[in-house]
C-alpha cells in the first residue's frame, strides 16, 4: 500500500532523480490535494451531519460540490496537469470567497481572506512568474478590504454558518498552512537538495576535469587549439602560439595565421582532415592541420604538427624522382633516345663475354592509321602493351629504348657464330609480338627493321645514324635490312631527290599527262591522269618519287596539286563542252588527312560538275590495310557524288566481303593478269570470273595494259566495256589528246558520272 502511494505521488528514487517540471509538479500537485482531502475528510463529514441536523441542505451540497471537484481534478492531474492547477486556483478562490460572502460572522468571514493569500505560493509552484505577480497584485484588494474593517452587506438570503463553523474554519487553514503547502514544499525543496548535490558533483568533476583537460592541453607535446564554428580561436597553447605567432590574450582567426596549400571546399578549412597548411608569420614552416574532435558547444579541437623537414626530404625526393623519369618514356616506361645512347655507349665500352653488339631499330608499321581509325589513345596503348611483351620476351641482358615515335632501339649482345648477324636478326624479328589485344580489339603487327653489328670502337650514335640508314631500305616486302656502307651514299642521294621533289611540288614543276580509257571500237571515253617529273634532264620514275613522298611526308602536297592540275584541264574542257572525265590517283595516306579532305569538298562547292567529271583511284592494297578509316572517307566522297575506282584489282589482299563493302563502282584489272592473253588459260579464267563478280556487284571494269590487238579483240569478247594501254596511247600533256577528240566527236552528251558514260559504251 505504501509503494504504491510512493509510486502515485512521485516519490520513488528515480522520480526524485528526474529534474522534469511535469514530473515534480504532478507530484507537489497529487501531495497538496491529495493530503487536504484526507485532512477534510472529517471537518466535512462532521460538518455535512450538523448541517443535516438542522436542515440546511445547501451546506451539505456546497461542501460536497468542493469535495467531488476536487476529486476531479486529482484525477485529472497526469492527462490535464495545467488544466487541474487552474482549476485548483479556482476553487482556493471560490472557497475564500464563500468564506467571505457567505459568513455572516464579520470574524470568520476574515479568515476565507486569509485563505486567498495562499494563492501567489500555489501559482509559483505551477506556472510561471508573472502569474504569481498578477495574483499577489490582485491580493492587494481583499487586504484593503481588511483595513477598512467593514462588514460587507449581505448579498444572499442564505449562509453557511453553523455551531462549529470557527472550529471548521480555523482547522481548514490550520491543514491547509500547516500540512498541505508545506508538504508540497517540501517536495520541491527535496528536488532542488538532490540536484543541488547532483550539480555541485557534477561542478567538482568538471572543475576536475577542466584542470586535468588543461593541463594536457598545455603539456601533451603538440601545439593544440581550440577554436569557435567561424574560426576564432578561444585558446591555444604555448608551442601553438609560438608556430603561429600569437599572443596569448590576443588570438585572432586561423585564417588570419594559416593559409591553406590546397583548396578545400568551403571557407571552413580547419574541417578537413591532415591539411597542408603555411604558417602565415613563418612562410617557410610547413604545418599539417588535424581536426580532432568537435565539442558539445560546438567548439573544435585542433592538432598542428610541425612537417617542414618532412616537407624538405619530400622535395629532394620528388626532385630526384623527377630527374630519374626525365630520362624514360612516360608512357612506355623505356629509356628515353639519350638515356638509351648513354646506357648503350656504357655497354660498349665495357669488356664482357660478348664480343659484338648487334644494334636494331624497329618500326612498327600502320600505327598512323590506327591513330585516325581508333584514336590516338588506341595507338598509344598498342605502344604501351608492344613495350611491355618485348620486355617480357627479350632476353635480360637486352637493352631496349624508345627513340622517338614508333621506333625503338634495340642493342643486343651477340655470338659472331654459328648464325650469321641476319639470321640473328631474323630469330630477335620472330620474338617480337605478332598480334596485340586492346580492349576488344585485335591488332595485327607489321614491322621493319634496320640493323648493323658493332665493330671497333664504334658508339651508339654512330651505330643508330648505321641503322636509320639501313631502315630507309626496309618496306613490307623486304622488312629486315642490314647496313652496308654503300648504303649512306645511296640514303644520301634519295634525300637530295626527295628535297627536290619537294622543291618541284612547291614551284610546280610536275607534269600532268592523260592515258586515254577507250572502248572496244577504240574510242576515247574517259582519261587517267598520270603525274611526271623531269628533274636534272632526266624522267624520274613515278613509283620512286611517289614512294619518296610518301616517306618524306608530301604526299598531301603532291595529290592537291595533281588534283588542281586535273581540276585545270577539266575547266578548260568544261568551257568546250567536251565533258570526258579524268581519273585521278590517290595513295589513302591524304584522304586521312582532314585538310585536303576539306580541300576536296570545297572545289567540288567551287565547281558543281567536278563530282561527274573527276574519278578518284586507289589501289586495292591501301583499301585491305587501312579498311575502316579509308572506307567511312570513300563512302562519304560516294555518297557526295565522285566516283571511286579501285586500281591494280588484283595484286592485294581484300577479302570477299571487304570487296561487297567497298564505296566503289569501278574496278581495274591490273595489268599482269590481261599480259598473260591468250597463252595462260588460268589467267583468263580469272579474268572472266572477275567480270561476273563485277556485274553481279554493278561494277564497271576497266582492263589495264593492252598492248597489243590480240588482247583488245579478247577483252571485247569477253565483255569488258573500257580497256587502257600502249595500245591506245602512251601518256601524254592534255595539248597532245585535244586534236584527237576534236576529230573523234566535237562534244559529248553531258552525263551525272564516269560509270554512266562507261554502261552507255558497254551498251
Amino acid at each position: 500500500m505504501l509503494r504504491a502511494l510512493r509510486h502515485y505521488l512521485k516519490l520513488t528514487p528515480a522520480d526524485l532523480a528526474t529534474a522534469s517540471p511535469d514530473n515534480w509538479q504532478l507530484s507537489v500537485f497529487r501531495i497538496m490535494v491529495l493530503s487536504g482531502l484526507l485532512l477534510v475528510l472529517v471537518i466535512c463529514l462532521h460538518s455535512s451531519w450538523q448541517a443535516w441536523q438542522l436542515g440546511a441542505y445547501h451546506i451539505i451540497a456546497i461542501t460536497s460540490g468542493f469535495y467531488l471537484a476536487l476529486l476531479l481534478l486529482l484525477r485529472r492531474s497526469k492527462p490535464a496537469l495545467g488544466f487541474s492547477a487552474v482549476g485548483f486556483l479556482l476553487l482556493v478562490i471560490c472557497a475564500g470567497l464563500a468564506i467571505v460572502l457567505l459568513n455572516p460572522d464579520f470574524e470568520m468571514a476574515k479568515l476565507g481572506i486569509v485563505f486567498l493569500y495562499a494563492l501567489p505560493t500555489i501559482a509559483l509552484m505551477f506556472f510561471p512568474l508573472r502569474v504569481m505577480v498578477g495574483l499577489m497584485l490582485l491580493n492587494f484588494i481583499p487586504f484593503a478590504f481588511l483595513l477598512y474593517n467593514q462588514p460587507l452587506p449581505a448579498l444572499f438570503d442564505f449562509s453557511i454558518s453553523l455551531p462549529s463553523t470557527h472550529a471548521y474554519l480555523h482547522g481548514l487553514i490550520f491543514l491547509f498552512f500547516n500540512l498541505c503547502l508545506p508538504l508540497a514544499s517540501a517536495r520541491i525543496i527535496r528536488t532542488i537538495q538532490r540536484h543541488s548535490s547532483e550539480l555541485q558533483q557534477t561542478h567538482k568533476q568538471l572543475s576536475q576535469s577542466h584542470d586535468f583537460y588543461a593541463e594536457l592541453f598545455e603539456n601533451n607535446g603538440e601545439a593544440t587549439v581550440l577554436c569557435a564554428s567561424n574560426g576564432r580561436i578561444i585558446k591555444a597553447n604555448t608551442k601553438a602560439c609560438l608556430w603561429l605567432g600569437i599572443e596569448a590574450d590576443n588570438h585572432g582567426y586561423l585564417s588570419q595565421v594559416l593559409l591553406p596549400e590546397q583548396d578545400t571546399p568551403g571557407s571552413a578549412f580547419w574541417l578537413a582532415q591532415d591539411l597542408p597548411c603555411i604558417a602565415r608569420n613563418q612562410p617557410g614552416r610547413h604545418l599539417q592541420l588535424k581536426h580532432m574532435v568537435r565539442t558539445r558547444q560546438h567548439h573544435h579541437v585542433l592538432q598542428l604538427q610541425d612537417v617542414t623537414a618532412m616537407y624538405q626530404l619530400k622535395q629532394q625526393l620528388d626532385q630526384q624522382h623527377q630527374n630519374i623519369w626525365q630520362l624514360y618514356d612516360r608512357l612506355t616506361c623505356l629509356p628515353k633516345a639519350s638515356f638509351f645512347r648513354q646506357q648503350a655507349d656504357e655497354r660498349l665500352n665495357k669488356t664482357q663475354p660478348w664480343p659484338f653488339q648487334l644494334c636494331v631499330i624497329i618500326r612498327l608499321c600502320h600505327i598512323k592509321t590506327l591513330n585516325q581509325q581508333f584514336g590516338y589513345e588506341f595507338g598509344s596503348q598498342v605502344l604501351q602493351q608492344f613495350a611491355s611483351q618485348c620486355r617480357q620476351s627479350l632476353r635480360p641482358d637486352a637493352l631496349l629504348g624508345r627513340l622517338r615515335g614508333v621506333k625503338f632501339g634495340l642493342l643486343l649482345p651477340v655470338q659472331p657464330e654459328p648464325l650469321s648477324p641476319m639470321q640473328q636478326a631474323e630469330a630477335m624479328y620472330q620474338q617480337l609480338p605478332e598480334t596485340l589485344m586492346i580492349g576488344s580489339q585485335q591488332v595485327q603487327l607489321r614491322y621493319q627493321l634496320g640493323f648493323c653489328l658493332s665493330e671497333g670502337t664504334a658508339d651508339a650514335a654512330t651505330l643508330l645514324e648505321q641503322c636509320e640508314i639501313a631502315l630507309e631500305q626496309a618496306d613490307n616486302n623486304v622488312p629486315i635490312v642490314q647496313f652496308a656502307p654503300e648504303q649512306a651514299a645511296e640514303l644520301q642521294q634519295t634525300y637530295a631527290l626527295a628535297n627536290a621533289l619537294q622543291d618541284a611540288i612547291r614551284q610546280r614543276q610536275l607534269q600532268l599527262f592523260l592515258q586515254p580509257k577507250v572502248n572496244g571500237e577504240g574510242q576515247i571515253k574517259a582519261f587517267e591522269a598520270l603525274c611526271r617529273w623531269q628533274h636534272q634532264g632526266q624522267w624520274i620514275a613515278p613509283d620512286l618519287f611517289i614512294e619518296l613522298a610518301l616517306q618524306h611526308g608530301c604526299i598531301k602536297a603532291l595529290s592537291q596539286l595533281v588534283l588542281e592540275m586535273a581540276i585545270d584541264i577539266l575547266a578548260q574542257w568544261q568551257q568546250q563542252r567536251w565533258f570526258y572525265p579524268i581519273a585521278i590517283n590517290l595513295a589513302g595516306p591524304e584522304l586521312l588527312d582532314d585538310s585536303f579532305f576539306a580541300h576536296l569538298l570545297a572545289q567540288s562547292a567551287h565547281y558543281p560538275w567536278l563530282t561527274k567529271r573527276l574519278q578518284l583511284e586507289i589501289t586495292e592494297t591501301h583499301f585491305a590495310t587501312q579498311q575502316a578509316a579509308l572506307h567511312t572517307r570513300l563512302r562519304a566522297l560516294s555518297q557526295y557524288g565522285f566516283s571511286i575506282a579501285i586500281d591494280d584489282f588484283g595484286t592485294g589482299h581484300a577479302s570477299l566481303s571487304q570487296l561487297v563493302d567497298m564505296p566503289a563502282d569501278t574496278l581495274k584489272i591490273d595489268r599482269r593478269f590481261v599480259a598473260a592473253i591468250p597463252h595462260h588459260r588460268q589467267q583468263v579464267k580469272v579474268l572472266h570470273t572477275t567480270l561476273q563478280l563485277a556485274r553481279a556487284l554493278n561494277l564497271t571494269t576497266v582492263a589495264e595494259g593492252v598492248e597489243t590487238d590480240i588482247q583488245r579483240k579478247f577483252l571485247a569478247k569477253l565483255g569488258f566495256p573500257l580497256m587502257q594501254g600502249y595500245l591506245f596511247g602512251r601518256p601524254a600533256p592534255a595539248s597532245h589528246w585535244h586534236a584527237q577528240l576534236e576529230r573523234q566527236q566535237p562534244a559529248l552528251p553531258e552525263v551525272s558520272r564516269l560509270s554512266a558514260v562507261e554502261s552507255d559504251v558497254a551498251g
